[in-house]
């Protein structure tokens, strides 16, 4: 598992960040008080590299189709 935060999680939908994994990180690291460098490296990012391991890319976060969307592919907007 990645971790706590994936505990009992069980996606259906993967979408592969791996060509912005360094702009997220940026943007997440812009939030000082929330203290990301602390915890970010050990948790949140193991899980994108698991969930990138489970779909077949380096770094990818997955979600849950909820049963009543519509069936779309899920993609990356820049």
């Amino acid at each position: 598992m990645a971790g706590q935060q994936s505990h009992k999680f069980f996606p259906t939908d993967y979408v592969d960040i791996t060509a912005v994994i360094e702009l997220k990180h940026q943007a997440c690291l812009v939030h000082e008080s929330q203290h990301v460098t602390e915890w970010y490296a050990g948790s949140h990012g193991k899980m994108e590299a698991f969930r990138g391991l489970e779909c077949g890319c380096d770094y990818a976060e997955a979600f849950v189709r909820h049963a009543q969307s519509s069936d779309v592919t899920l993609s990356l907007y820049l």
